[in-house]
């Protein structure tokens, strides 16, 4: 039923890199006028119909134009114009009855074979065309004519029919196969691009964040005079803060060129981190209350809200400095609630405000959670950052 539903609902694709469509419009409406037009004709001289010729020809028709909108409902009204007319052509005295090898249906049949394959799986296509010879065939073989002529017209007919399925299965291919060396090119500039931005990192900013590790700890011996034990402790503390932004370095290098294959031996990140992510914080100049009110959530849960939480006060640190800031995570009707509040900094902020490429980063990370991520300036000048998590499992 999936695969009838999806054939039911399929349109002529555009053609790849562009929006125009495979098949045009214009080539379809011709064609069918011009089937209007001499079925009309010749079902009302030739064959007989009478009032009917009109309706009949409407019915060869009707299918062109509704191929391109809805190739699978095309073929159906094909078939049940194909097994009405060339059944109805039985009763008339006539000397000619509708036969579906001839030209003046066969036009109207094509058309739809085509673009049936060309929009459809190759299983629809193939039911389709043997359900196409089996009963319009077996219809036309009620008619009384010679076995040689019966036999000629049914081979000349499928083969018609089969050269067009074959064509609108071919292009389709053609297109599919496009689309995949399209998608493979793209992702080729993907990892280009990532293998570029790795190279950046590591000879820029790799390289910074090593002399910034190398001095901290070298500082307290190069300071001429006695050193207190409260700036050694901030050398010590810059110093492993450079060190763990230069591991976290090294993995987001390596995931960038995709050869990060070596197991993970330091444990990421979770909530029982944030007391030393807060106590870091805190040397850094403000003040930060931290209420966690949760049990202990599921692992990916646990990562997600460390690295929201760090992010939100390292924004904090960079524009407000100074500002008292509170961290709460708590569970909220089984949801995982975490909120970062500053209050407006009598400080000047320590740098300009960027792009919000840490807003965007926290905003993918609650995306993939399924869950919601609020920002916005508080009543008092402030900022609040605020994420709802869906609860899941526990561990």
């Amino acid at each position: 039923m999936g695969v009838l539903r999806e054939a039911y609902r399929a349109r002529v694709p555009s053609s790849p890199g562009s929006n125009r469509p495979l098949v045009r419009r214009g080539p379809f409406i011709v064609l069918a006028a011009a089937l209007l037009i001499h079925n009309t004709l010749m079902f009302a001289v030739s064959f007989g119909f009478g009032a009917l010729a009109l309706p009949a020809a409407a019915l060869l028709a009707g299918p062109v134009l509704l191929a391109r909108h809805r190739p699978l409902a095309a073929w159906t009204v094909m078939i049940a114009a194909q097994l009405l007319l060339t059944g109805l052509g039985v009763a008339p005295d006539s000397a000619q009855a509708p036969q579906p090898w001839l030209l003046n249906q066969a036009l109207g049949q094509l058309p739809v074979i085509y673009v049936l394959a060309l929009t459809s799986a190759r299983g629809v296509t193939v039911a389709a065309f043997v359900v196409t010879i089996a009963t319009v065939g077996a219809v036309a073989t009620l008619q009384d004519i010679e076995p040689d002529r019966l036999a000629t017209g049914l081979l000349t007919w499928a083969l018609a029919l089969l050269v067009a399925a074959v064509l609108g299965h071919a292009r389709r291919a053609r297109r599919l196969a496009t689309l995949r060396v399209a998608e493979e090119h793209g992702r080729r500039q993907v990892l280009e691009e990532r293998a570029r931005i790795a190279r950046e990192l590591h000879d820029v900013v790799a390289h910074h964040m090593s002399v910034i590790a190398v001095q901290a700890v070298s500082a307290p011996y190069r300071v001429e005079g006695e050193v207190s034990e409260e700036v050694a402790r901030e050398f010590a503390s810059i110093n492993t803060a450079a060190r763990e932004a230069l591991r976290d370095m090294r993995h987001l290098l390596g995931a960038l060129r995709g050869t990060d294959d070596t197991p993970q031996t330091t444990p990421q990140p979770d909530l029982n981190d944030l007391d030393r992510l807060v106590q870091s914080v805190r040397r850094a100049g403000v003040p930060v209350q931290l209420t966690i009110a949760t049990p202990a959530p599921a692992p990916v849960l646990s990562v997600t809200v460390h690295r929201i939480v760090q992010e939100a006060l390292s924004n904090v640190v960079r524009h407000a400095p100074g500002a008292h800031t509170t961290v709460s995570v708590r569970a909220e009707d089984g949801d995982l609630v975490v909120k970062v509040e500053n209050e407006p900094s009598a400080l000047p902020p320590a740098e300009r405000r960027g792009q919000g490429h840490g807003l965007i980063g926290m905003r993918e990370r609650v995306a993939a959670l399924r869950g919601e991520l609020t920002t916005a300036t508080t009543d008092e000048g402030g900022f609040a950052v605020r994420a709802r998590l869906p609860g899941g499992d526990r561990r």
